[in-house]
């Protein structure tokens, strides 16, 4: 079986943090008219599995647009152009939660973001310790939590920790051997 072609390409800017890729796609054997498939262009993902000293996660609570509704989360956000992911997963942390890592972060992944709509990577990082910087001032909206690991893993299980790309991130720390 022989890979589908790309007949034809064409991009739309939505915003600064969005781009529209619509491709036209050829599939061998089938009709000749080609399909069209949609995809978006945004910037890579960095999350951070951040652990203290007496091993609580750090996770923070907002509400999200898109779902209507507060989630709780890993700290994290888009990297920005030409920055290192690991020095955004540090800046993430310390943004959303007032945390600081004490060593750099550990990178345990790097994971395609949903291989069907969306053209970006999730960085998935983990550190430990971490603690508390003097004179954070938070996010309006960015709620910082500290939770346990069973709580976190109960969390998951009955659905109130549902971000796809965190509970990943879970995983990857799970077969390193970090959670």
């Amino acid at each position: 079986m022989s890979d589908p072609t790309i007949a034809t390409r064409r991009q739309t800017v939505l915003s600064p943090w969005v781009t529209l890729t619509e491709r036209d796609v050829r599939f061998s054997g089938a009709s000749e008219t080609p399909q069209l498939y949609h995809s978006f262009v945004v910037a890579d993902y960095v999350s951070l599995l951040a652990e203290t000293d007496d091993g609580r996660i750090v996770v923070v609570e907002q509400f999200r647009p898109a779902l209507e509704r507060r989630t709780i989360e890993l700290p994290g956000g888009l990297l920005d152009d030409g920055e290192d992911p690991a020095t955004c997963a540090q800046r993430e942390l310390a943004e959303e939660t007032g945390f600081a890592t004490a060593t750099p972060p550990q990178l345990i992944g790097n994971l395609i973001a949903d291989s069907a709509r969306l053209e970006n990577r999730v960085w998935c990082f983990h550190a430990k310790p971490v603690g508390a910087q003097a004179g954070w001032q938070p996010e309006p909206g960015v709620e910082p939590r500290l939770v346990t690991k069973q709580q976190l893993k109960d969390m998951v299980t009955n659905g109130t920790f549902d971000h796809a790309p965190h509970v990943a991130i879970l995983g990857m720390a799970i077969l390193r051997g970090l959670f």
